[in-house]
């Protein structure tokens, strides 16, 4: 049997934070894979010589002394990263309704850009960017004391709908559309989604939008290159089968049905249906996985990867979301006719070529229920009618980017799809949503998951604690981590540093 301090179940972005974390304050660490290949969402894969990311398109916070850039800093990463920075004077771009809107990187360049077009709206602007801005302080662990582990304004913004805040905010329906533009990156749901979870994700993107430059998977590798030098391990073809819980106490973990792995503590970086699959049915509280069961999960993704012969894209270094709705809130709401009604764009930079990229990556809404059919497959044995689906949908996106960018079509040289099965199957996620659990400010203690558990010494980390993406899951391994080397010490090693 072997022995760690720590084993973290799942390679994960917060796994291998937590990993790398731990590692470095002293502990002696294990984190177990099941699949071949480390990283989650980190992952990238080679088509016809070009490089896709699965999950990480860019991240934000990553100016120097925001709270992304903070952490990277601590963690020696800042300057082993090959990044780049998203043009400031529109690192995103909304097409709705025939005109572009730039989302521009700084407070007061956001509000005066968008001013420009709607003039009668700036201090409505201004009041949005302050909320902005008034959150991003607010959950920065940088700025919370030791004694307030759950703050009151983080219960507020999480109790707060983000669409009731935008109407008694914004006038301009057309404003308040370009808005919610960007609620792709977390799955909007008009009747849902909490102030906290858009405000969050615009003030670090405004805070230095950035691109991994040849993939996000650099970052998943230095993280296990870090865990490695420090004593750690990580390991791949590691399933988790089992885990042991006895008086309230976890451990050891099965791997692979026979293995067994002990430690100290454990971290689970998956899914908490996925965790309940791995335990004693009485292990956790009845009413706990009931409240975790009866959650809903975000949209998943149908993503079409673009490749170019020779470079043949001109790389452009912003984000598009382009609509063909009228309602940005409805996008989940579509019909084999409507779909899809918006799509977000994404180009690859390469180290090869500044101006050229060799590939592109498209994102859309795709509900579960359209894969019924082959829910109990695997990835590459899904047989002539899936890849019949996928061919269709494919086509009608390329329609749709011809329309929206002519010319571009006609520089694919091959392109590859992938449905939310796909990315159930590489990384995961539960019905391969995006962003994990579906947030919801009417009960958010239904679906606001905090690491501890009432097993003593189990954490969770992972997107379904505090948020998604880079930044979320960052500030969620930091939560995690604090409940072992505590939140007064870890604080001061990351924002004294």
């Amino acid at each position: 049997m072997n022995h760690f301090d720590v084993v973290i179940i799942g390679s994960g972005l917060g796994g291998l934070l937590c990993g790398s974390i731990l590692s470095r304050e002293g502990y002696h660490v294990c984190v177990l894979e099941k699949n071949s290949r480390y990283g989650g969402c980190l992952q990238t894969f080679e088509r016809d010589g070009s490089v896709f990311d699965t999950g990480i398109h860019y991240a934000g916070g990553l100016d120097k002394g925001k709270i992304l850039h903070t952490f990277f800093n601590y963690l020696k990463l800042t300057e082993r990263l090959k990044i780049r920075r998203l043009d400031e004077d529109g690192y995103d771009v909304v097409r709705y309704g025939g005109q572009e809107y730039k989302f521009a990187m700084g407070y007061r360049r956001f509000t005066d850009t968008l001013a420009q077009q709607f003039p009668y709206e700036k201090n409505a602007l201004e009041t949005y960017a302050g909320k902005m801005l008034e959150v991003s302080n607010t959950v920065n662990p940088c700025n919370v004391s030791e004694n307030d582990a759950m703050p009151s304004k983080y219960l507020e913004y999480y109790h707060t709908s983000y669409d009731q805040f935008l109407n008694s905010t914004i006038a301009d329906p057309v404003l308040k559309n370009v808005l919610v533009g960007l609620s792709p990156v977390y799955s909007g749901v008009r009747e849902r989604t909490p102030l906290y979870i858009p405000m969050m994700i615009h003030s670090t993107n405004i805070d230095g939008a950035y691109r991994f430059i040849d993939g996000g998977s650099q970052l998943a590798d230095l993280l296990v290159q870090d865990i490695r030098d420090c004593g750690g391990t990580v390991m791949t073809d590691m399933k988790v089968t089992h885990i042991t819980i006895r008086n309230y106490q976890a451990g050891p973990v099965e791997v692979n049905g026979s293995e067994r792995i002990t430690g100290r503590f454990y971290i689970s970086n998956i899914h908490p249906k996925s965790l309940f699959s791995l335990v004693e049915g009485r292990a956790f509280t009845g009413a706990f996985i009931r409240r975790i069961n009866s959650t809903e999960e975000t949209f998943g993704m149908f993503s079409l990867y673009l490749s170019s012969a020779g470079y043949g894209f001109k790389y452009i270094n912003k984000n598009y979301y382009c609509y063909h709705t009228h309602d940005l809130w409805d996008l989940g709401n579509y019909s084999a006719d409507t779909w899809p009604k918006g799509y977000m764009l994404h180009f690859s930079p390469v180290s090869e070529h500044a101006g050229r990229t060799n590939a592109i990556i498209i994102n859309t809404y795709m509900k579960w229920d359209e894969l019924k059919s082959w829910i109990n497959s695997r990835s590459g044995k899904r047989g002539e009618g899936y890849e019949t689906f996928k061919k269709k949908k494919a086509e009608k996106l390329l329609f749709l980017l011809e329309k929206d960018f002519p010319g571009l079509a006609g520089k694919v040289s091959s392109w590859y799809a992938s449905t939310p099965l796909t990315y159930r199957d590489y990384t995961g996620t539960h019905e391969g949503s995006a962003y994990g659990i579906l947030k919801d400010y009417r009960n958010p203690f239904k679906t606001l998951i905090l690491p501890v558990t009432h097993i003593k010494n189990l954490l969770l980390t992972g997107q379904n604690i505090n948020t998604h993406g880079v930044g979320g899951v960052t500030i969620g391994a930091f939560l995690t981590c604090s409940e072992l080397l505590g939140r007064e010490y870890l604080k001061k090693k990351v924002c004294n540093g």
